[in-house]
């Protein structure tokens, strides 16, 4: 009996994390503490997706800014994708300015 609630603890658990944040600190860094910004293009070059995007811009409009200050940390991929490898301090900066 006791499970079943446990049960539904995790799942409420497994939603917050789903949930997107608008805390750049809440991004996860990874071994270097860098925070790699995903993005994915369409045929036409526009952009489609990209991740850890403030609230207030569009996908477009986020990766357009992080080109302007950190285009070189800008990595192309084949398959119409590309990443950004952005030191999580230099990142939280961008974030505070774009949010």
């Amino acid at each position: 009996m006791g499970d079943s609630s446990q049960v539904g603890n995790q799942s409420n658990t497994n939603e917050a994390a789903k949930s997107p944040s608008s805390d750049p600190s809440a991004v996860a860094q990874g071994k270097r503490g860098e925070v790699v910004v995903n993005v994915r293009f369409q045929p036409n070059g526009l952009v489609l997706s990209i991740n850890h995007k403030p609230e207030n811009l569009d996908a477009q409009e986020w990766f357009d800014r992080l080109c302007r200050v950190s285009g070189t940390n800008f990595m192309p991929l084949s398959g119409g994708r590309g990443a950004f490898t952005i030191p999580g301090d230099r990142f939280q900066l961008i974030w505070e300015a774009n949010s």
